[in-house]
């Protein structure tokens, strides 16, 4: 009994600033929340193609001065997955203004590191003077190859960086197979012009359209397709 009551004291000491940071995954627009995987599981998102762009938003539910933190992908080969990046303008000391909203407050920074070695790169992210609770930083994602992806947020609980949380991507192959930013007919009339194909294995995958890949274009790929349909890449 006494271990549980000295536990829930650590718990309630340590957690008040940094258990009120979270963040989430959303479309390109900023506003439309990525659909969950599992709605029952969260931060573990759906399918997304190659090409897509996303926006991680870092908020907090509590207007309290925050230290700073760290949104950076899980490991630095990861960087040829996935790419974080901030919107301008970027002042003299490398910081992404567009990416620090007003909520935040006043003096806050969203600043890019590359040499990271463990996690791979990403932003440091410091609060400012007079937050409200509400949305603090927007950083932009791009999908760039098929695989799974991991950003992880961090929190800089000095001397150490704590772990707050894991957004977790899987890249699948794009269906916008002419590249024009949308899944629509003309990809559909791509598909089709392959379908029942035996031997995309020797033709470039039949230009992308056998989607699994394991050779040829059928049901399959079919259903794969349909998944994403009129969905956009940017």
């Amino acid at each position: 009994m006494k271990k549980i009551t000295i536990l829930l004291l650590l718990l309630f000491i340590t957690s008040p600033t940094w258990a009120a940071i979270t963040a989430r995954v959303c479309l390109s627009d900023g506003v439309t929340p990525l659909e969950l995987a599992d709605p029952c599981v969260p931060f573990v998102y759906r399918d997304v193609m190659v090409g897509t762009k996303l926006t991680v938003l870092i908020s907090s539910d509590v207007a309290e001065e925050w230290y700073g933190g760290s949104l950076v992908l899980e490991e630095a080969e990861m960087a040829d997955r996935g790419l974080l990046y901030g919107r301008p303008p970027i002042d003299e000391f490398e910081n992404y203004l567009g990416s620090c909203l007003p909520d935040a407050g006043e003096w806050t920074s969203a600043v890019y590191e590359d040499d990271f070695t463990y996690p791979g790169p990403g932003f440091d992210m410091y609060g400012g003077l007079d937050p409200n609770a509400g949305d603090w930083f927007i950083l932009d994602y791009n999908a760039l190859d098929v695989g799974d992806c991991e950003i992880e947020l961090y929190d800089d609980f000095d001397p150490y960086a704590v772990w707050i949380l894991t957004l977790s991507l899987n890249h699948v192959r794009t269906r916008d197979f002419d590249g024009n930013t949308q899944v629509d007919f003309a990809d559909f009339a791509l598909l089709a012009s392959y379908w029942l194909e035996t031997d995309c294995g020797s033709i470039d995958d039949c230009q992308g359209t056998d989607l699994e890949p394991d050779g040829d274009v059928d049901f399959d790929d079919l259903m794969l397709f349909c998944d994403f349909w009129l969905e956009k890449t940017e």
